[in-house]
């Protein structure tokens, strides 16, 4: 238990990730930005200090170790939120709930022109700190009596007081905000919500002040052009690997770096396009989670391939620890190999190129069923044990990749570099009509056939419609056992996006929407594979 103190502290929030300082925000929390020379929570801290403030807890959670050191260096205290990416910010003053007392609320991020923690209060009200924001905005919005009393919530508003900044608890108001977060923490919605909703909630039974403060005196960074707007050093002095790669391969500046937008932020990666010198780039940072999923070696042979070979004209640079320069593709669109039979044919002619490149050593066997259940695995931490519970598909698809393999080498079918995440998405036509093939993560040696049948297992496509890709790629009609292999390869690729469905499902992540076709595929595919192999006997695997 955490003793109360009469005295003044304060709590900082700094568990959450600011999704909108992306790339930055993957490198460091954006609490640690340094802006005009300072860090921002070291800035606060150093104020809450000069007012007399010694008693200070911050809540950390996303990249927390990267705060660690400041308990050392200006004695405050951590506390850890690891629900921090489930939860709202009201949760992590839950946290500190045995703390509040006459405290400071604050967070990280907040930039403060003049010491609000200096400002007189001898009634010691509990008060949130607003300014008169003109035109729409995004903020809490509040309406307030002639008394300054907070009578009125609303999420944004126009031309009207705005929270913004920190707000001060006294201890009667902390005593009761309390016992209304033990009381319905558990409820229904309680813990997702921001600490203001929670008080909008206990409007008639929490009396809240609104304190005014200058618009300009507090500032709040809603995302990297504002940011810089105020500091025009910040990319030079944000301590980025990313700006000293951009700058290292274009040979620019970081002040050159204009523009800055995410593209994609996923579980393995997070891409931003920006301006540099009169060009558009994008660039792409390795996720934290990609080690699960990905092997950069492989993948960077094989990009590097693409790029050599035609495939790929855009990317400039790579290093084999993720990172990757691209140039912008103007006006990308998706390729519809339904609709276009040309586009088909270069896709397949890229296939084509792809699969006669010689590989190295270096380069791993992607093998579907041992990947698939590897992602599987890691779902059932989440999930439930799900070999167990899909172990007759299991041993089934095993079965059936033992018989494949050994016809594969029969037919002379050996192992090639292979892209294994083939589909409409992964291949994009310009305002030329170039045709590109991206995201090569997932490349390795596999059988040439997988890269057809990831097209295949991902969509609900008609019997008619299969033969006419199978026909695409192998150049004719196919033989009885072309067809055997061929068409067995189809749960062989449907096995492993299953998985991946599984995992990204299990962490919290879109499991996209060829997730239930690649189970149908599995299914619709999986027996007749089996009875045309003869296989009528297989073992599951219970785990």
């Amino acid at each position: 238990m955490m003793k109360r103190t009469c005295q003044k502290n304060a709590v900082i929030l700094a568990a959450g990730k600011s999704s909108r300082f992306a790339p930055f925000t993957y490198e460091k929390p954006k609490g640690l930005f340094r802006v005009k020379g300072e860090i921002l929570i070291e800035r606060q801290i150093c104020q809450l200090k000069e007012a007399g403030v010694t008693d200070i807890s911050i809540v950390v959670g996303y990249m927390k170790e990267k705060f660690f050191y400041l308990e050392q260096k200006y004695g405050v205290r951590l506390i850890v939120n690891n629900t921090f990416a489930k939860m709202g910010n009201l949760y992590s003053l839950y946290m500190a709930k045995d703390l509040l007392s006459n405290t400071y609320i604050c967070c990280t991020d907040h930039y403060f022109i003049k010491n609000p923690f200096k400002e007189e209060n001898p009634l010691n009200r509990s008060y949130r700190a607003c300014s008169w924001h003109e035109g729409k905005f995004r903020e809490f919005a509040i309406e307030y009596s002639d008394a300054d009393v907070i009578t009125g919530f609303s999420v944004g508003g126009r031309d009207q007081m705005a929270m913004v900044g920190h707000a001060y608890f006294n201890d009667s108001f902390s005593r009761r905000f309390r016992a209304f977060m033990e009381k319905e923490m558990d409820d229904f919605g309680v813990a997702g919500m921001f600490w203001e909703e929670f008080y909008a909630k206990h409007q008639k039974e929490l009396t809240l002040y609104m304190k005014e403060f200058q618009y300009s005196d507090i500032l709040e960074f809603d995302d990297i052009d504002e940011l810089r707007q105020f500091d025009s050093e910040f990319l030079m002095n944000v301590d980025s690997e990313i700006i000293a790669n951009i700058c290292s391969v274009l040979r620019c500046g970081a002040n050159d770096i204009t523009d800055i937008r995410v593209i994609n932020a996923g579980l393995t990666n997070v891409s931003f396009g920006f301006w540099a010198n009169g060009a558009q780039y994008v660039y792409r940072h390795p996720g934290g989670t990609a080690g699960n999923l990905i092997d950069r070696q492989a993948e960077l042979f094989a990009q590097t391939a693409a790029v050599r070979i035609g495939l790929d004209k855009s990317v400039i640079h790579m290093e084999l620890t993720g990172w990757k320069l691209s140039y912008y593709v103007n006006h990308a669109k998706n390729c519809d190999f339904e609709a276009s039979d040309s586009q088909l044919k270069t896709a397949i002619e890229y296939l084509h190129r792809l699969h006669a490149v010689p590989a190295d050593d270096t380069v791993k066997i992607f093998d579907n069923i041992r990947e698939g259940k590897k992602l599987m695995r890691i779902a059932s931490a989440t999930k439930g044990n799900l070999l167990r519970e899909f172990s007759e598909l299991v041993a089934k698809v095993e079965a059936l990749y033992q018989e494949i393999k050994k016809d594969a080498e029969r037919l002379g079918y050996g192992l090639v570099l292979c892209h294994n995440d083939t589909y409409e998405p992964n291949y994009l036509y310009d305002d030329q009509g170039e045709i590109y093939l991206i995201d090569w993560e997932y490349a390795g040696m596999n059988y040439a056939a997988n890269d057809i049948g990831c097209i295949l297992c991902r969509y609900d496509w008609t019997d008619e419609q299969i033969a006419r890709y199978l026909k695409a790629y192998v150049g004719r009609e196919l033989s009885e056992d072309e067809k055997r292999f061929y068409y067995g390869f189809i749960p062989i690729s449907a096995f492993y996006w299953f998985g991946w469905g599984l995992y990204k499902g299990s962490v919290g992540d879109d499991d996209s929407f060829f997730f239930l076709p690649a189970y149908r595929n599995l299914v619709r595919f999986l027996d007749r594979a089996l009875e045309s192999y003869s296989i009528t006997e297989w073992q599951g695997e219970l785990v």
